[in-house]
């Protein structure tokens, strides 16, 4: 159950933050309090900023705020996701058709009548809501008792109905145990008892369901602390977050309890799962603990504080300040910032839930196709709509693997099932790397949709890279671009390659070849590109970006071999592939193994770099810092 009555109150107060209004706040004791605690540098133009909105604009950081009383009150009541309302209990949303029907909230006249999920409102009071809008919205609000008359469209029957308007109380999360032994719980945000409820939730009724669906779609964040309890009740005691502050230091949060349930588990998100959703989306992903499902999340990895009268009474008055003062970082000490959390299973939005409940609404006996994410058979419903188990099947990546009945349940790709079943299937995969020795990591990287082919379907795995092409591939894996003019003189403003060629230099994943140039159609070898592949590991997890400030001061132990290993390579790029070959090794312990698409000495430095090879080599470090399964 999603909150669309909660999202438009995030609409107004987005509107009511482009207000200016009085402040107790001065310039000068802002900038003294960004100084102390603000993470990121402050530009020298903001000291000469003559008004709040002024300063924070120059900023250029849109975590980092200034909020009046009011606005901080209301800002308040929306991360603590509560939302009393007068209404007929409807979740809807705007539509072509009309006002879509998304769920029904308990004890509302909508549900006291029969109106389900999915059911089109196409008039109120007389009133056509096609297309559906904002004033056909306010007609089913109003004053509590009254009456509206709707017709409601199911099924090509139209039906009509008198509901009252009721007051009504949506709590932040909610718990629903279906006829399937699952148990849904649809968290809306990470309020102060958020944490507190889930697991009161986990220990109530875990002995009642067979397995555990986390519905964090649509949820903006919040609370650190409530994010914590959900981990530490899936998954017990651990490190679940890392943040460093401005100086570098880092801290972790850890937790000692033990987990309240040993159940599968489902966890859904969408591009606005944001902040704490991530961190929990993400330590189910590093721990191994389930499977997330949908859309990459909305990559936001830095935390903000407050400071209000309570931490600076000399300086507020009732009014706030949201302050970016840390980046955070998941169990494996990767970042979420930009690159988000992409699911294990990457479905669009439109087919998430249904997929999920395709995954678990067949049985050993009566499925034909069974999902083994993360070593948990899923046995899937065999009278799920064929549109959704193509959704399914498309999202499949190598690394998964399938079974299909054929007298007995017999492995074989997503391919192979979706053709047994007659399904309009299109892979991900590309159809010509079948012989490449990368062809597993060239199609999960297709499956995540982190590549584009030369055409449709087509990889060329031997074709060589270009500086500019690879910044294309880093900028789509990264998930950021650049708007703005261009760093380099041989970069023009419009060429394809621009916005991604100095997005990676702003992020100093590539460096110009001097003299203002960039040389964006020069060849790759296999060295540049390892430098390259080492800088992202360290922008990506703080622990290998430790690795390599240690290799860097060259204050790191490593046998003479591993020492010998590097003589081939350029002073400047045995940093890169240290940090490849051992920085996993180092700094995350507890997955051994190198980053590297192929054995160290096997490779030739100053070889050019194949598409294969830069694909596999990519996939080598998302997965190697468990942000890839």
């Amino acid at each position: 159950m999603k909150k669309y009555i909660a999202r438009f109150a995030c609409a107004v107060l987005a509107l009511v933050l482009l207000t200016a209004p009085a402040c107790a706040l001065t310039v000068p004791e802002a900038l003294e309090l960004l100084e102390e605690r603000y993470y990121f540098d402050i530009p020298e133009d903001a000291y000469e900023a003559d008004s709040l909105d002024e300063l924070f604009q120059l900023l250029g950081d849109p975590y980092t705020y200034y909020m009046s009383r009011e606005e901080y009150e209301s800002f308040l009541d929306d991360v603590e996701g509560e939302v009393n309302t007068v209404g007929i209990g409807a979740m809807i949303r705007f539509t072509e058709q009309g006002l879509l029907v998304d769920s029904v909230v308990a004890g509302g006249s909508a549900q006291e009548a029969g109106i389900q999920a999915g059911d089109l409102i196409v008039a109120a009071d007389g009133v056509s809501c096609v297309p559906g809008g904002q004033s056909h919205r306010e007609l089913l609000m109003g004053k509590e008792g009254t009456t509206v008359k709707v017709s409601v469209l199911r099924d090509g029957r139209t039906r009509e109905y008198t509901l009252t308007r009721r007051a009504l109380h949506i709590p932040n999360t909610e718990i629903t145990l279906l006829e399937n032994g699952v148990g849904y719980i649809d968290c809306n945000s990470f309020g102060t008892d958020t944490g507190k409820t889930f697991l009161q939730a986990l220990e109530e009724n875990d002995s009642k369901v067979d397995l555990w669906i986390l519905d964090l779609r649509d949820n903006a964040g919040g609370y650190t602390d409530s994010a914590m309890d959900m981990l530490e009740g899936v998954s017990g005691p651990g490190r679940y977050f890392y943040y460093q502050v401005k100086d570098g230091g880092v801290g972790a949060y850890e937790r000692q309890g033990e987990a309240l349930t040993q159940k599968p588990l489902i966890v859904l998100v969408n591009g606005e799962s944001a902040s704490a959703s991530e961190v929990v989306a993400a330590g189910v992903r590093d721990t191994r603990r389930g499977i997330v499902i949908g859309s990459r999340t909305f990559g936001k990895g830095v935390g903000q504080n407050m400071l209000d009268e309570t931490t600076d009474p000399e300086c507020f008055d009732g009014d706030g300040l949201k302050v970016t003062t840390a980046r955070f970082y998941t169990a494996q000490g990767s970042t979420t910032d930009k690159i988000g959390v992409i699911p294990t299973l990457l479905v669009d939005d439109a087919y998430a839930e249904a997929v999920a409940a395709a995954l678990i609404g067949g049985s050993k006996e009566t499925s034909d196709l069974c999902i083994m994410p993360e070593g948990h058979p899923f046995y899937v419903d065999p009278n799920a709509d064929s549109d959704v188990l193509a959704a399914l099947l498309e999202a499949v990546p190598p690394q998964v693997r399938v079974y299909y009945r054929s007298g007995a349940f017999q492995e074989c790709t997503a391919a192979e099932a979706a053709e047994k079943m007659g399904l309009d299937y299109d892979s991900r995969w590309f159809s010509d790397v079948a012989d490449s020795r990368y062809a597993r990591s060239i199609n999960a990287m297709g499956a995540y949709r982190l590549l584009d082919g030369t055409a449709p379907g087509v990889f060329s795995p031997k074709g060589q890279l270009t500086r500019a092409q690879l910044c294309v591939m880093l900028s789509r894996v990264l998930n950021v671009t650049w708007v703005g003019s261009s760093r380099f003189d041989d970069v023009a403003q419009d060429a394809w390659y621009a916005g991604a060629v100095n997005a990676m230099a702003e992020l100093g994943l590539v460096n110009g070849m001097g003299a203002g140039r960039f040389d964006p159609n020069g060849l790759l070898t296999q060295e540049q590109f390892l430098t390259i592949m080492g800088r992202m590991a360290r922008y990506l997890n703080f622990a290998v970006d430790s690795f390599g400030m240690v290799f860097e001061e060259e204050d790191v132990s490593l046998p003479m071999s591993k020492w010998l290993a590097l003589e081939p390579y350029s002073d400047w790029a045995r940093t890169g592939v240290a940090v490849l070959a051992w920085g996993r090794e180092y700094a995350l312990g507890e997955r051994s193994g190198d980053m590297l698409f192929a054995p160290l000495e096997e490779m030739n430095p100053s070889a050019p770099i194949l598409r294969e090879e830069a694909a596999a080599g990519m996939y080598e470090v998302l997965w190697g810092l468990g942000i890839l399964p």
